[in-house]
């Protein structure tokens, strides 16, 4: 049968008026700090995340997440891939790097080959086998650019692609050809401003792509973070793929670092908060080593005296780290409004709140309030009644 005394004494101890009012004062600071780490620890990861979503949303739904291509050769044009579960649908693509000119001046970006609205969310709304009919060369531009070459529908602009270039008697020439504008598309991210759209078929011919075949297919994933599990399904010496990460990995990789490093700064003060248990616990240990002796020569065994000191600081840690964790819960749900109410101007900040990582860090913050408690309760166990009681 477990014996409760230990656990008895230590509420004893915390519910107690104890004389040392600093040791008190020590206590309720660290259960205070743990409450405020914690607490902040989970408000700010809570709104890394939901920053990292929202760019994740905004950057990532214009650009392909995945193209998976051979090594050599072309896919044939209705060939469809075995995929994995996490990937929503493929289609074919042909697209290429190009060189825009028009008489208003010069630009780079590229041409991607659709035959459906569905093919890309940017041209979801418009009906494309009027717009890009095969063999008529039309095109697809970005609001943006057909500002800054003041294009209008029906205007022409030349596409020139330097990866295909030919060989002449004057040197080496880029293939290139005039296009149509048939429609301008709308968007408000800078990552489709230099993107086109042109007939599938019309971009394999710019590209020598026999019109039953294509490049590859193009990847849309339930989770763009996902791309790193597609080297399982598709073997490096069989397939190539290209995905997302080689136009906007650098800045994934520079906002999950500040979220590494933002949450490494909170969590030290966490630790400094839960340092302080071995002060208070050790200011216990003084003040309470004459009952201690006195425990032992009734009966208490050391272990037992260790369980005390162990309890007496689980319970602030425990109590600490379930509180700051609820708290830091229910202001990252409600963070909308505490900004409202600190600043009218209407600052709203994206959260999303990962239970996971909250129940990792409640759980890693009790852990080390135990590990803290071991050297005071320790040093409780060592006390001799003998030395003790000996000037009592």
């Amino acid at each position: 049968m477990m014996n409760l005394t230990p656990l008895f004494i230590a509420l004893r101890y915390w519910r107690s008026k104890s004389g040392d009012r600093f040791g008190r004062l020590v206590t309720n600071l660290a259960s205070l700090g743990i409450v405020l780490g914690v607490m902040a620890l989970v408000i700010v990861l809570s709104v890394m995340n939901g920053l990292e979503n929202m760019q994740k949303r905004n950057l990532l739904s214009s650009l392909p997440h995945a193209v998976v291509s051979p090594i050599e050769g072309n896919l044939p044009r209705d060939q469809q891939l075995t995929l994995p579960d996490f990937v929503q649908k493929q289609v074919a693509i042909n697209r290429a790097n190009v060189i825009i000119q028009s008489q208003q001046g010069i630009n780079a970006g590229q041409v991607i080959g659709v035959t459906q609205s569905s093919d890309d969310p940017l041209i979801n709304e418009i009906d494309l086998p009027t717009k890009l009919p095969t063999g008529e060369y039309h095109i697809l531009i970005s609001s943006r650019l057909a500002e800054q070459l003041n294009l209008n529908v029906g205007d022409k602009l030349r596409l020139m692609i330097t990866e295909n270039s030919q060989y002449t008697p004057f040197g080496r020439v880029p293939v290139q050809r005039l296009f149509t504008v048939a429609d301008i598309y709308y968007s408000h991210q800078t990552a489709s401003e230099y993107t086109l759209f042109a007939n599938l078929t019309d971009v394999g011919r710019l590209l020598r792509i026999p019109e039953n075949e294509v490049q590859g297919q193009r990847l849309y994933l339930n989770d763009p973070f996902q791309v790193t599990e597609l080297s399982h399904h598709f073997p490096s010496e069989k397939w190539r793929i290209s995905d997302w990460r080689e136009q906007k990995g650098e800045f994934f990789q520079a906002v999950r670092m500040e979220k590494n490093m933002m949450g490494l700064l909170i969590s030290l003060i966490i630790v400094v908060a839960i340092s302080n248990i071995v002060t208070s616990l050790s200011l216990m240990v003084v003040d309470k080593q004459g009952e201690i002796a006195i425990l032992q020569t009734q009966g208490l065994n050391k272990p037992q005296v260790t369980q005390i000191f162990v309890l007496q600081g689980a319970m602030v840690g425990i109590m600490g780290a379930i509180l700051g964790g609820v708290l830091g819960v229910v202001l990252s749900l409600n963070l909308g409004s505490v900004l409202s109410l600190i600043n009218p101007t209407g600052v709203q900040l994206p959260t999303e709140i990962a239970y996971p990582q909250v129940a990792v860090i409640v759980l890693c913050s009790i852990a080390l309030s135990l590990l803290c408690t071991l050297y005071p309760a320790y040093r409780a166990a060592k006390i001799e009644p003998a030395a003790a009681l000996r000037y009592e």
